[in-house]
């Protein structure tokens, strides 16, 4: 266990409950080792980020930023229900935090929930439009082209016979799904 960054500041004179939740039983220690998770996940090795978030989890089990980063590793080792619990448990923890709803929404669209993950990019990117990751996985999800017959309902069978055709015929390609 590694020295409370929030005894530094109980020294100073500081009221530690005015702290976000993630500092507020943060250590230097856990702040490495999430570190060196960070740098595991960019390089794509979940396995190592898993066991040193793991190990973070030990030291601050209530960090919202920590178990949201673990639940998305967990998903991109393939347990999406475990993934998804620890990500709705960081996001219960600090609703306001863009990047734990990225990785909220990032494991919802793993497990096929489109709607419910583009809800999850669109609150992120609505708190900061700032967040290049929210709006990286927005643009990613795509939009529905224009309608071949704008005149006609988009459910109307002539409007997707057309526009199935036009698909078809034109060549697009569904956009690749790149791993994080």
């Amino acid at each position: 266990m590694g020295v409370r960054i929030s005894n530094n500041y109980k020294r100073l004179g500081v009221e530690t409950e005015h702290l976000p939740v993630d500092l507020q039983n943060e250590t230097f220690e856990s702040q490495e080792l999430f570190r060196r998770a960070e740098a595991c996940i960019v390089r794509g090795n979940f396995d190592k980020a898993a066991e040193l978030l793991a190990e973070t989890l030990k030291i601050s089990p209530d960090n919202p930023t920590y178990l949201s980063y673990y639940g998305l590793c967990v998903g991109m080792l393939g347990d999406l229900g475990e993934a998804e619990k620890y990500c709705v448990r960081g996001a219960r923890l600090s609703p306001v935090n863009p990047i734990i709803l990225v990785n909220l929404g990032r494991v919802l669209l793993e497990q096929g929930y489109r709607k419910e993950a583009r809800d999850q990019f669109s609150r992120a990117y609505a708190i900061d439009n700032t967040n290049s990751a929210a709006a990286l996985e927005l643009s990613g999800m795509g939009v529905r082209r224009q309608l071949p017959l704008p005149f006609l309902a988009r459910t109307n069978p002539l409007n997707i016979i057309v526009g199935k055709v036009r698909h078809r015929l034109l060549g697009y390609k569904k956009p690749g799904r790149k791993k994080f």
